[in-house]
């Protein structure tokens, strides 16, 4: 087996720079600008994209249109960002002030930690992993996912064979693509390119 498959986070948002996991905000004009000129500068079409899996989330979907790209695009709820819960919308500062103690929790507790009314770690790892499986059963050799940094980073590990604590090593910005050869023994990142 051999697959080539490139991440793709979405562009910028309309709450750039604070936690933003479920709550379904706009792609901003900036973002917009991003995606256009990635569409417009032909990175993906020459790639002979076969297939498109995307979050249903705006962000994304808003980016997929951009591409304009001639593929099948499948929406997978599975490639939905983790749902900070009553952190949703804030900053790391906010965070600090609103609930310092969770936050310690947070950097202590692994997997095991589960947002306040929100999603646990073990669970969104749990469903990311399950596209990734899907993935690998997937018939089509040139597959481009579009998802949120959280989602893509924990893709990324599985793919690559590394435990998803270390994820946090893949500096994937908004608008960013990442491209891996996926093979039986495992995958190999050919590419990480981030917006200038």
């Amino acid at each position: 087996m051999k697959k080539t498959l490139f991440l793709l986070r979405h562009g910028e948002t309309l709450l750039n720079g604070r936690y933003v996991g479920s709550t379904d905000v706009s792609l901003s004009e900036n973002g917009r600008a991003m995606i256009t000129e990635m569409a417009m500068a032909m990175v993906f079409p020459e790639k002979n994209i076969e297939q498109i899996y995307c979050s249903p989330l705006k962000r994304c979907c808003e980016t997929c249109e951009l591409l304009q790209l001639n593929a099948d695009v499948r929406i997978d709820d599975d490639l939905r960002e983790i749902d900070f819960g009553r952190w949703e919308g804030m900053t790391f500062e906010e965070l600090l002030e609103m609930d310092s103690s969770l936050v310690d929790e947070w950097e202590r507790a692994g997997d095991s930690f589960c947002f306040p009314e929100g999603e646990s770690i073990r669970d969104f790892g749990n469903r990311v992993d399950r596209f990734a499986k899907q993935i690998m059963e997937v018939e089509k050799d040139r597959i481009l996912i579009i998802a949120h940094g959280g989602t893509l980073r924990h893709l990324l590990c599985t793919f690559l064979g590394l435990d998803p604590e270390k994820k946090m090593v893949f500096a994937l910005q908004p608008g960013g693509l990442s491209e891996i050869e996926l093979y039986d023994s495992g995958g190999v990142l050919t590419r990480l390119l981030n917006p200038l």
